[in-house]
């Protein structure tokens, strides 16, 4: 079973475009890519998922992660409307990165114009389990909205780890 990641951090962009991957999320990363040699020798391989035009935000993915959801994608019918949309998605509307020897990561231009991302301003990394969501923490991302107005359908003394009895254990 893979790491996941955990906790939010803010970190800033350079002139260069560069932000620090927090140690701890970079440590899920390191583990999550079977090419990566913790000698030094390798640098970090990651995919990051920048989804369509409406989207605020990008996704990152380990290796190991997206390689699981590449399985996934392939079980479903060829030629159907999810699959269809999930590889435009997670293919089409994705590219890969590494995290350089210093722990940084380098967003192309096209993706820092899309998210806002300009020298000297700030970006969160926040944890979703298998994936890292990263933001401008002036702009919460869209789906994240959504899950707010999910969240105050159910009041402020529901348990939403009751969700988990919901699981079949079978």
């Amino acid at each position: 079973m893979a790491r996941k990641f955990r906790g939010t951090e803010t970190v800033k962009v350079d002139s260069k475009g560069r932000m620090s991957i927090p140690a701890r999320l970079r440590r899920v990363f390191d583990a999550g890519d079977p090419g990566f040699s913790a000698s030094g020798s390798g640098r970090t391989q990651l995919v990051a998922v920048y989804g369509p035009d409406w989207w605020n935000w990008l996704e990152l993915y380990s290796i190991e992660a997206i390689e699981q959801i590449d399985d996934q994608i392939d079980r479903l019918t060829r030629g159907s409307q999810e699959r269809r949309w999930l590889e435009l998605l997670m293919n089409g509307q994705s590219t890969d990165l590494e995290i350089d020897r210093e722990g940084r990561l380098v967003l192309p231009a096209k993706l820092r114009d899309k998210l806002g991302f300009a020298e000297g301003s700030e970006t969160t990394f926040e944890s979703r389990g298998d994936y890292v969501q990263v933001y401008d923490p002036t702009s919460r991302p869209k789906d994240v909205q959504a899950l707010e107005e999910f969240t105050a359908q159910h009041g402020p003394d529901f348990d939403p780890r009751a969700f988990l009895n919901n699981i079949d254990e079978g």
